[in-house]
């Protein structure tokens, strides 16, 4: 298949999505309900939402830094905070989706640096960490309440796939297991192997700083609980947590990442989800809430990606690397 054909299947499966989700919500949303789960919300209480999401482009710019720096790429934090929310603003702001973020991010880090290979290949391993902690946290709570009525329809699929990645993460960062698949081997036969081989080997290198990536996992941790706590009051404020008031909390625990996950699909698709899980699954309260709650997040998430306009508007935003601490003589 030639590169243009695959763009335009791309497109094709792009569009395709969007159109059979917002078909889907078209014809299974009662719109008249939908308003007056909006005029009966507490507004206030999505305002301390707004507010407790705040720090989460924050956590997610220090977690860079700290990936870079393993690479030899030493960025101070102001410069990591307007990469991200450069990068936060085309992605919600804009039609570019999580893909042109991210690259829009590579690009602003890898232009003042020579480990360009490096850099790219962090901002990517940066969006696996964010996937790897939202699929965690959601399959450790389902594991830990496995028999909440809620998570009776999705507990299988949440924890073969959490099973799946950690299988892979564990193949693909074992020496041994590497060499008895002859996976350098492999990849040399690839095409573009020499750009491949290089991010596999700054990839591996996080092998080295067990320490480093202990600490961005955790602070993935608290940032995703940062964004499911900022859904969780958006949602109390919209009636979706029945009865159950905060031991609801962990049922937003296990489906808000996947509903966030759904996020980076087009739109359409994350609302479905939303619905699917919180209302239909955990039946805490109507579809029309679930799906006011997934535009509720997508305007708090909108709203802190606004400063990001400022760094876009420059233009050429400079991230001058810093020279590292220089080591003192004992």
């Amino acid at each position: 298949m030639s590169p243009r054909s695959r763009v335009w299947l791309s497109r094709l499966v792009h569009y395709g999505m969007c159109a059979a989700a917002v078909t889907w919500l078209a014809f299974n949303t009662d719109w008249e309900r939908f308003r007056q789960v909006l005029g009966m919300a507490n507004w206030r209480l999505v305002l301390v939402a707004l507010l407790v999401f705040g720090p989460a482009p924050l956590l997610i710019s220090l977690r860079i830094k700290w990936l870079l720096t393993v690479q030899s790429i030493h960025i101070s934090v102001w410069q990591a905070i307007k990469v991200t929310f450069a990068g936060n603003f085309l992605i919600f702001a804009l039609p570019v989706g999580t893909g042109g973020g991210d690259t829009a991010k590579a690009y602003y880090i890898a232009r003042d640096t020579p480990h360009k290979h490096e850099a790219v290949m962090t901002v990517f391993f940066d969006r696996v960490i964010g996937v790897l902690g939202l699929l965690l946290m959601s399959g450790v709570i389902v594991l830990i309440d496995w028999g909440n009525p809620a998570f009776n329809r999705w507990r299988w699929v949440i924890g073969l796939t959490l099973l799946a990645l950690a299988s892979g993460a564990c193949v693909y960062f074992s020496t041994r297991i590497r060499r008895v698949l002859r996976f350098d081997q492999l990849v040399a036969l690839l095409p573009l192997a020499s750009h491949l081989q290089r991010i596999d080997r700054a990839v591996l290198l996080f092998r080295r700083h067990p320490r480093r990536l202990a600490a961005c996992m955790a602070i993935t941790v608290l940032l995703h609980a940062t964004c499911v706590v900022s859904y969780f009051l958006a949602g109390w404020a919209l009636n979706l947590v029945g009865d159950m008031g905060w031991h609801a909390f962990p049922v937003y625990l296990a489906y808000t990442p996947i509903c966030l996950l759904a996020g980076a699909l087009p739109i359409g698709v994350m609302e479905v989800t939303f619905s699917q899980l919180l209302a239909e699954a955990a039946h805490l309260g109507t579809p029309e809430a679930a799906i006011s709650l997934s535009f509720l997040g997508r305007l708090i998430q909108l709203a802190w990606s606004l400063p990001g306009a400022l760094v876009v508007l420059q233009g050429r935003p400079q991230v001058r690397p810093e020279p590292p601490a220089a080591i003192k003589p004992r």
